[in-house]
C-alpha cells in the first residue's frame, strides 16, 4: 500500500514531468544543482537508460523525496 504523502507527491510530480524524470528535473525539484541531484540520486534511485539519457522513474524519486525528508502522517 502506498502512504499517502508519496502518493500525494507522485500526483503532483507526475502533473509536472510525467512518468520519467532527467537529472535536470531533480535538480529543479529538489532546488539544488545538476550536480547536487546526481549526488542525491546515487543509491536512492535506479536510472533506467532511454536512448542516450539516464531517466529516472517519477513514482521512485516521489517515494525517496518523501523518505528523505520524513514526510510521514
Amino acid at each position: 500500500m502506498v502512504r499517502p504523502d508519496v502518493k500525494e507527491k507522485r500526483k503532483i510530480m507526475y502533473e509536472r514531468y510525467g512518468g520519467m524524470m532527467t537529472v535536470t528535473d531533480v535538480s529543479k525539484e529538489l532546488g539544488v544543482s545538476r550536480l547536487g541531484a546526481a549526488n542525491w540520486l546515487e543509491g536512492r534511485v535506479k536510472g533506467c537508460q532511454v536512448g542516450k539519457r539516464i531517466k529516472f522513474e517519477t513514482d521512485q524519486v516521489a517515494k525517496a523525496i518523501c523518505n528523505s525528508r520524513g514526510f510521514y502522517r
